[in-house]
């Protein structure tokens, strides 16, 4: 791939980079400035050594594709993307992974600029990739927002991750795997994805209708299991209709009455959305409740 590179150097390719680096410094330049110009040499030095047929993205981050998957679900904005990762420097030094032979990837749930637990580097090429797809970036320094420098990669180096995508699922996919890997019997769906699953009827019982208060028990859940509030004491009460609480709980509320029990779950449309809460409720995450009614007032 014929590339014009910042410095003309012609036979110089076989010196070591480094060297050629320190060669073309300008007077007075930035370091953040330097070190910018370095990363592309050195990437683009990586890319005609090893004949590498590269796509450059507008912000400037190499993708090159080795595996391609026709037809398979694309990743976008809300979903969830279990992947493996390997990063390296560009002299093949290994300095990160996922446990790949343990097969067990590193999940993502993708929210733009905004995602969450992950680089902008893995972020950019994890976009231009289907699931089952494999591929490879290649990421200046200044690019791959989100990396702490070490010994091994320090702050200011290019980077190589080499990708593949487990799995792509929507909200309403992973809340689908959720019931029917748990064997929950759902009954009562709406049209805005909220699933309840009665586990203790009482159909005699009192309704929970607007302007009821409601006490109860709760524990909430993500469907990785991950506990992030709970109230067993059945001491905590909603007053529905004032939005006391999450509109997927409130609405799974009013589904139920005195006495039952039961498993609410909801895509973020219905809980946190795209601002998610804290720490462990990450933006686009579906929640679960289980519920039990202890009071209708």
């Amino acid at each position: 791939m014929n590339r014009k590179l910042t410095c003309s150097f012609g036979a110089s390719l076989v010196v070591a980079t480094s060297l050629f680096l320190g060669s073309c410094t300008q007077p007075g330049e930035a370091l953040t400035d330097r070190k910018r110009r370095e990363n592309e040499a050195e990437i683009e030095q990586y890319i005609t050594q090893n004949n590498l047929n590269a796509t450059k993205t507008e912000e400037g981050i190499y993708f090159i594709q080795t595996k391609a998957v026709p037809g398979a679900q694309v990743a976008a904005v809300r979903d969830e993307v279990r992947y493996h990762y390997t990063a390296r420097r560009l002299d093949g030094v290994i300095v990160d992974s996922t446990d790949i032979a343990g097969n067990v990837p590193s999940t993502v749930i993708l929210n733009g600029l905004n995602t969450r637990g992950i680089t902008l580097g893995r972020y950019a090429g994890i976009l231009k990739l289907k699931q089952g797809e494999e591929g490879f970036v290649l990421v200046p320094a200044y690019l791959d927002g989100g990396r702490v420098g070490s010994l091994l990669l320090p702050q200011y180096s290019p980077v190589r991750y080499d990708l593949r995508v487990v799995s792509v699922r929507t909200e309403d996919q992973q809340i689908e795997s959720y019931i029917s890997t748990n064997k929950i019997n759902v009954t009562t769906k709406t049209a805005e994805g909220l699933r309840v699953a009665v586990t203790q009827a009482r159909p005699d019982s009192v309704a929970i209708t607007t302007g009821k208060t409601v006490t109860l028990k709760y524990v909430g859940k993500l469907l990785s299991g991950t506990q992030f509030d709970a109230n067993t004491a059945g001491t905590f009460q909603v007053r529905i209709g004032e939005k006391q609480v999450v509109g997927g709980l409130e609405s799974g509320l009013s589904t139920l009455r005195a006495g039952e029990k039961a498993t609410i779950i909801f895509p973020s449309a219905l809980g946190y959305d795209a601002t998610g809460s804290g720490a462990t409720i990450l933006p686009y995450s579906p929640l679960l409740f289980e519920i039990e009614i202890v009071k209708v007032q």
